[in-house]
C-alpha cells in the first residue's frame, strides 16, 4: 500500500523532535503569499498541473520538499552574505595595529558547507601593508 497511507511507517523513520517539524517563523502577509506561490509553482514544475501521482508516497513528498528546501536555503544565504559583504567599503582598521587599510578588489572566496550543502561565500578582505597580513572586516582588534 503506497500513496499516503505510509505516513505512519514514515514518522518512525524521521527521527525529527516535534519542535524541529514546528520551527516557524513569523512572516507577513505579502512575504507568506510569496511562499505561497513558490510552492505552487515548485510542485507544478515536479509533478504538473494535477499534483502527485497517486502511487507517491509522504516520504517521497517530504524528501522532495526537503532537497528544495535546502536549495533555496543555500541560495538564502549565498544573497544574505553578499548582501552583509556590501555593507564593507572603502577603509577598515586593522585587528592588529589599528591602520586604516582598504578592501581588496577582490573579495576572498570561500567554500562553505552549511547544514544545507554547500555555498561559496565570497568575504570582502583587506590587506595592512603595516603588520603584512590580510584580515577580515570586522575581526576586532587582537585578543578579542
Amino acid at each position: 500500500m503506497g500513496g499516503l497511507g505510509a505516513i505512519g511507517n514514515f514518522r518512525e523513520e524521521s527521527g525529527m523532535s516535534k519542535d524541529a517539524r514546528n520551527n516557524e517563523l513569523d512572516r507577513s502577509l505579502a512575504v507568506q503569499a510569496q511562499i505561497d506561490r513558490l510552492v505552487a509553482l515548485l510542485s507544478q514544475e515536479r509533478y504538473g498541473e494535477g499534483g502527485p501521482p497517486r502511487n507517491t508516497t509522504f516520504a517521497e513528498i517530504e524528501r522532495y520538499g526537503h532537497q528544495t528546501g535546502q536549495q533555496v536555503a543555500r541560495a538564502l544565504d549565498a544573497y544574505l552574505t553578499a548582501q552583509h559583504a556590501a555593507r564593507f567599503q572603502g577603509e577598515e582598521p586593522c585587528p592588529e595595529c589599528g591602520e586604516e587599510c582598504r578592501l581588496k578588489e577582490s573579495p576572498h572566496e570561500l567554500p562553505l558547507q552549511t547544514l544545507d550543502g554547500a555555498v561559496r561565500l565570497h568575504e570582502p578582505t583587506c590587506n595592512c601593508p603595516t603588520c603584512r597580513r590580510d584580515f577580515f572586516p570586522g575581526e576586532g582588534p587582537a585578543g578579542n
